[in-house]
């Protein structure tokens, strides 16, 4: 497809961030790289900070509680599993009559149960990964190689891009680079002999994302406290 003489292409559409998450967590072979306890809790942040990120969102953060402000479905099924999930957490309480919420951190951990298979099912129904195999394996055992053999390449050079300043950053691309220092994953983006100080870089995106976007900031730091509570409990 060609574009008018002086109009610049159109950009490449971007998958939301817990699908980039998804292909960055595991391997070209579909293998995941993490344990699954501390991948559905960085799945799970990120599908809500998918819903932060939106043109027009549907949720907010008020006093370290999201509330819905628009429950209408998008047509993105994970996404409007978790807004339904977000809205009846925000009911009213038959003993007191007063409105209840459930707070960031319990809103991660309720979805986390989930993250994973709805993320995977999703992505699967979109033609985005196939199932290595068809045999009944055990749950944790399945892999998920992707259809485009160059999406983790792809994905991988934009953070490093970003990283290394050479991408002008994005809340997205920063909110990803720490969802995977988050989970200790910084060697799968191949730094090895960087001229820069990785950590540092990878620190600067964190803070950019609760500069630009404080509930952002907020959802990324409880999603943060929580990997790291879930990879201390596999050595438990």
């Amino acid at each position: 497809m060609t574009n008018p003489i002086g109009e610049r292409p159109a950009p490449p559409l971007r998958q939301p961030l817990r699908v980039e998450l998804f292909f960055l967590t595991h391997s070209e072979t579909g293998e995941r790289l993490a344990s699954p306890a501390a991948v559905g809790v960085a799945l799970a942040g990120a599908v809500l900070l998918d819903e932060l990120l939106r043109p027009v969102t549907r949720v907010h953060v008020a006093d370290r509680r999201m509330i819905v402000t628009n429950p209408g479905l998008s047509g993105d099924p994970v996404a409007d599993w978790a807004v339904s999930l977000l809205a009846s957490s925000s009911g009213m309480s038959a003993l007191t009559s007063q409105r209840r919420w459930m707070d960031v951190r319990d809103i991660i951990r309720a979805l986390a149960a989930d993250a994973y298979e709805r993320t995977a099912a999703g992505m699967y129904a979109g033609g985005l990964i196939v199932q290595a195999s068809r045999r009944r394996i055990a749950r944790g055992r399945r892999r998920y190689p992707p259809t485009d053999p160059n999406v983790i390449p792809r994905i991988r050079g934009r953070v490093n891009s970003t990283l290394s300043g050479h991408t002008v950053p994005d809340v997205q691309t920063d909110a990803l680079g720490g969802l995977i220092r988050a989970l200790d994953l910084v060697c799968e983006l191949y730094l090895d002999g960087a001229l820069f100080d990785v950590p540092a870089a990878l620190r600067r995106m964190v803070e950019r994302v609760g500069a630009d976007q404080p509930a952002a900031g907020h959802v990324l730091a409880e999603t943060y406290s929580l990997i790291g509570e879930a990879a201390v409990a596999v050595y438990r």
